[in-house]
């Protein structure tokens, strides 16, 4: 479902060779604001794909689009001007000032000449001042009026808003048959809980997982006025697809949390025992017996690269965090959870031996309902880290005792280095079984 179906987006910006870019990537347009999506075409697209169906601009892939955006100038090819006399006719709104002349010199002058003579036809006495709009045939053209405004006009509201003040939700909107897929985005490094209003209607809207791969339900939302809103919960730069595909089985939903409560009930404090890689534990002047084979113990979590021993400080690749720990009791028809707090980058983690996988994003957290037994417990984690800090390290070796090579020079042996391994806090943290799973 999700590889197939059409893009959906509001607005097309026509960027020509023959005029400066309109649109950067991914950008927010003033005029257009959050919650309106947009697509890019060039001059081949505009004049060879590009149809008018129902008012609606399209691509022979079934994309279409409410508005045609174009470039600010008042140049314009003939053979373009051509091709918008005829979209606007069977239909379309076109957006952009009127053009003047042809910035070519093919059949200069009668070229300027054409341009102007279709201008005065599709723009009319649209100024872009005084008169902002102007119908011809079946579409019409806006020259000097938002985007937004255009759209907000003919009851078009945004396919995507959010509460949230200043938070920053991306989205993509696909559409496949009757479903509607969009996948949503928290662009800024902190948690967000927002209130998502879809431009969707009369339908139960689901939450997949595009880290675990689990679909579920989301029983909190309303529907009122072609929109459907429901409270999200975002992880920091967290993602994820929300679906509507089904008729909903009431116009509010279901009464319930869309998201389960997670509390801490036991942290894991103390010692833990570290294997290093040895293969990449050095130098390990300093360092006598066990020690020197990267294997010490942390008196507690620690950031590497704020530990005095340059093979800690240094090191880049996988290390071992080892601890045993008591079960904790008042878990009964409760799910558990380890949750790692923060990783520097990537951890696997066993308990009694069981993988339980690897986690790379937040929220570092993964299910041991059905792993742990009562007493005693071994908790491994393994922690791979980035390679800077060791070539870092390297920088400031001689060269016959370095391991690295590359062909990046910004790597001083004066350079920062970065935050690395499992910096916690580490908690045993339980919900509600049924809101954990729904």
């Amino acid at each position: 479902l999700l590889q197939s179906g059409v893009f959906v987006a509001d607005v097309l910006y026509y960027n020509g060779d023959w005029a400066p870019n309109l649109v950067e990537p991914k950008h927010t347009d003033p005029s257009l604001g959050k919650g309106y999506d947009y697509d890019v075409c060039n001059a081949e697209v505009l004049l060879t794909r590009l149809s008018v169906k129902d008012s609606r601009l399209v691509l022979p892939e079934g994309i279409g689009y409410r508005l045609l955006v174009l470039p600010d100038t008042t140049r314009m090819p003939a053979e373009v001007a051509r091709k918008i006399h005829g979209l606007v006719a069977a239909g379309a709104t076109v957006v952009g000032p009127k053009p003047q002349s042809d910035p070519g010199l093919k059949n200069y002058p009668d070229c300027d000449a054409e341009v102007r003579r279709i201008a005065d036809e599709v723009w009319g006495n649209c100024n872009g001042k005084t008169v902002t709009h102007h119908a011809f045939g079946k579409g019409r053209v806006f020259w000097g009026k938002a985007r937004r405004e255009i759209l907000r006009d003919d009851g078009i509201a945004p396919d995507l808003a959010h509460s949230g003040g200043d938070a920053f939700i991306d989205f993509i909107h696909r559409r496949v048959g009757e479903a509607d897929i969009y996948f949503l985005a928290n662009r800024k490094d902190r948690p967000e809980s927002v209130v998502c209003e879809f431009r969707v209607s009369g339908r139960q809207p689901e939450l997949w997982d595009p880290v675990s791969g689990g679909r579920r339900d989301l029983p909190q939302f309303s529907s009122c006025n072609g929109v459907t809103s429901v409270p999200l919960e975002f992880e920091p730069h967290g993602s994820m697809f929300v679906v509507f595909r089904r008729v909903a089985t009431s116009p509010t939903g279901k009464a319930g949390e869309n998201f389960p409560k997670f509390t801490p009930i036991m942290e894991l404090t103390g010692a833990w025992q570290m294997s290093f890689d040895p293969d990449w534990f050095y130098p390990t002047n300093g360092l006598s017996g066990e020690a020197a084979k990267g294997v010490v113990t942390f008196d507690r979590l620690e950031d590497w690269s704020k530990r005095p021993e340059p093979a800690i400080r240094h090191f880049s690749g996988t290390a071992t965090y080892r601890k045993t720990f008591e079960a904790p009791h008042a878990t009964r028809n409760k799910s558990v959870y380890l949750d790692l707090g923060a990783v520097k980058e990537t951890a696997r983690v066993r308990i009694n031996g069981k993988e339980l996988g690897v986690v790379w994003c937040a929220p570092w957290r993964v299910e041991i309902t059905d792993t742990l037994k009562p007493g005693e417990n071994l908790l491994e984690i393994e922690v791979v880290n980035l390679w800077p800090n060791r070539l870092v390290g390297d920088a400031g070796l001689p060269t016959e005792a370095q391991r690295t090579r590359t062909n990046i020079r910004t790597f001083k042996k004066t350079s920062p280095l970065r935050s690395s391994g499992l910096l916690g806090p580490v908690t045993i943290q339980t919900t509600d079984r049924t809101a954990a799973r729904r």
